[in-house]
């Protein structure tokens, strides 16, 4: 059997191409197995998470698919019928992913491995530099952390903490320490007594886990209240 180079498609036509692979073609020999790898997650791996992936193998039982990896630090792991979970834990160019049908190679697929972007703090969902109404600010709860733009639904869910820095009445900074991701008591009191129009907020020193549980700095944050 001549193994073949497949195409990838993307999350949201992973159910439409394994479909089509297993309903337009006719039940083959297993010299002639077509094989559709489909990332449900594009066509990168990226670090520290779980990396869904779904194979389908026209005309070979479930059980006579064997799946591969070489390149990234990878391994992967049957999770179901037609799906596997890949980890890989090296930046690389050339990952690959082989399929086996009954012990001989019926297809490939390239990959990439990436670092998770680095995640950024926001109050409220409002980007650093925004100004916020005072009232607003006063009815936020604290820090939350995102991804701009990841396929990935991660969530940075360990927020170690953060300094909490504005000025005071009389133009002298007062600060506090919080724990988490909420703001402290002795913050919310320095909110409901000092943030109102006029005075900036800053956020700083923000510590978050990310998902393999290494920690981590993200940029500051600066709020200017209206």
């Amino acid at each position: 059997m001549n193994p073949r180079k497949l195409q990838l498609k993307p999350a949201a036509t992973m159910l439409a191409l394994l479909s089509a692979v297993l309903l337009a073609s006719p039940m083959l020999t297993r010299a002639q197995t077509n094989i559709a790898i489909a990332p449900t997650k594009l066509n990168v791996f990226y670090i520290g998470v779980d990396n869904p992936v779904a194979i389908a193998a026209s005309g070979a039982a479930d059980d006579k698919v064997t799946v591969t990896i070489n390149g990234g630090g990878g391994t992967v792991t049957k999770t179901g019928a037609g799906k596997y979970n890949v980890r890989v834990t090296q930046v690389a160019n050339d990952c690959v992913l082989s399929v086996f049908v009954d012990g001989k190679l019926a297809g490939t697929s390239d990959f990439r491995v990436r670092i998770i972007p680095a995640p950024f703090a926001t109050v409220g969902g409002y980007q650093s530099g925004t100004n916020i109404p005072a009232s607003v600010f006063m009815a936020q709860p604290g820090v939350s952390i995102s991804l701009k733009d990841f396929p990935f639904e991660i969530q940075y869910e360990e927020i170690i903490g953060f300094t909490f820095t504005t000025d005071k009445d009389n133009g002298e900074l007062i600060t506090a320490e919080c724990q988490g991701a909420a703001f402290s008591p002795a913050v919310k009191t320095i909110i409901s007594q000092y943030v109102k129009s006029g005075r900036m907020v800053t956020i700083d020193n923000i510590r978050v886990k990310d998902p393999s549980g290494k920690e981590r700095k993200v940029p500051s944050l600066v709020y200017y209240i209206k």
